[in-house]
Parts: C-alpha cells; structure tokens; sequence
C-alpha cells in the first residue's frame, strides 16, 4: 500500500521520476496524512476485548489498553478517543464459535453517561472517593486529558471487576515499507495521498498549489463519511411509492 501511496503523491507533484522528492521524505508526509485521517474522521475504531474494572479503582488510563487493542489490530499505534462506555453487571467475556468476543450470560449491561471533566470534578469528586459500588443503572465518565495521554474517571468507581466495552478510536502505526498492512478502510484511503501533496508542495513554498490538493482534501472527507453512511428507509410502507 505504501508504494501506492507515494506513486499517487509524486503523480499529484507532476515528479513520477522523484526528482525533487525522495521517497522518505513522501513516506513522512504520507504517514503525516494517514494520522491526520484517522484522528479527523475515526475511521478505525474497535472496542478491545477483555477489558474490565478493577475493585475501587477510578482511573482507567488509554495507555494501559494498548496491549488488547494491538492485540485485534497489530497496526494500532495508540487509542486517541474514547466514544462509548459500557460495564456489564453480572456478565461476563466470552468468544463465540467464529472467535466473536461479547459480554454474554444475560448481564445487564448499560452505556454510561459522559459528561465534560469539570463537571464530574465538581459533581462527584467531591465525595473524595467514597463514592463507589455496583450499580443496576448507568453511571457518570469523564475524560481527563487528551489523546494517547488521557485516562477515564468512572463515577460510582466500581467495587467488582466487571466486564467493560470501550468504543475507541485509533490512531494507526506509520507505514514503514510496501509490506505494511494499511488500518485506514477505504474510501479514506484515496484521500491520503491529497494531504501528503499539501504537505510537500507547502514545504517547496507553492502556496496555491498546496490550497488546492487542501481544497481536494477537505472536499473528499465529507464524501467518505457520506458514501459509508448511506441514506437508510426505516420503513418502506410508512412512505409514498417511489417510483412508478
């Protein structure tokens, strides 16, 4: 994929002989634009088996889980969001028979509620740590931090270890040579190549020459969120007949 990549950049930069860029430095560019990517759409996004809380623990740092993310995909570099939390009460982690992992065996198993950390600080800190148990209903998250260096707050903090379902987004590991696996799922894949031109044709000073591969850029993300997110009829007899 890699040769791909730096194939469609020196086509954009009209230099398919690499007479001005070496293939490294293309490479640093592409790389550049795969995270810029993925951090602005999410488009690699899993939620790691295995993970549970731990007894009166309220801190869940991203950096602890990048060992069960790299686990179900190798090219992860490190967790930038988290989206969703959910712990099962009473259930427990279990693979199916195409190697599927859930949390399984009737658990109740609500998506807590997240709210910005100021608001938990002030809400549930105050308590200093005495608010804590297991609960029948959704509890409070706030994200402290950002990026790979964040944690989670959790409120109640638990007092079992139950099972816990993250949906995260994920930042992917640089391309290295041809043979590294590409994370990124197309369509954002044929807008990688528009963000690395930008990136060289701003460092040769080609000022409107790097707002248009931009303009192509900024115009390719929205279609890519479109086209994998199709308009969707609930309900065809709730409608009009469409078409004669």
């Amino acid at each position: 994929m890699l040769a791909s990549y730096v194939s469609e950049v020196q086509s954009h930069l009209n230099d398919t002989q690499g007479q001005f860029f070496t293939v490294p430095q293309l490479t640093a560019f592409i790389n550049r634009s795969r995270r810029r990517i993925a951090a602005v759409s999410g488009c690699i996004r899993l939620i790691p088996p295995g993970l549970q809380t731990k007894p009166n623990r309220e801190v869940y740092p991203f950096s602890e889980w990048n060992a069960l993310v790299q686990e179900v995909c190798p090219q992860a570099q490190s967790i930038l969001s988290c989206r969703s939390l959910a712990i099962g009460i009473g259930g427990q982690w279990q693979a199916d028979a195409d190697g599927i992992w859930s949390i399984t065996n009737g658990t109740w198993k609500p998506v807590w509620k997240r709210i910005v950390w100021t608001d938990f600080q002030g809400r549930f800190r105050i308590y200093g740590g005495t608010f804590y148990g297991t609960i029948s209903q959704p509890g409070w998250y706030a994200q402290y931090g950002s990026g790979p260096l964040a944690a989670l707050y959790l409120a109640p903090i638990p007092s079992i270890a139950a099972p816990m379902e993250v949906d995260l987004t994920i930042i992917p590991k640089p391309l290295l040579t041809d043979a590294d696996i590409e994370p990124i799922p197309y369509p954002w894949t044929d807008a990688v190549s528009y963000w690395a031109a930008c990136l060289a044709l701003t460092q040769q000073q080609r000022k409107e020459d790097a707002q248009a591969m931009a303009e192509l850029f900024n115009n390719d993300l929205p279609m890519c969120a479109a086209v994998v997110c199709p308009q969707m009829i609930q309900n065809v007899y709730g409608a009009t007949m469409r078409s004669a």
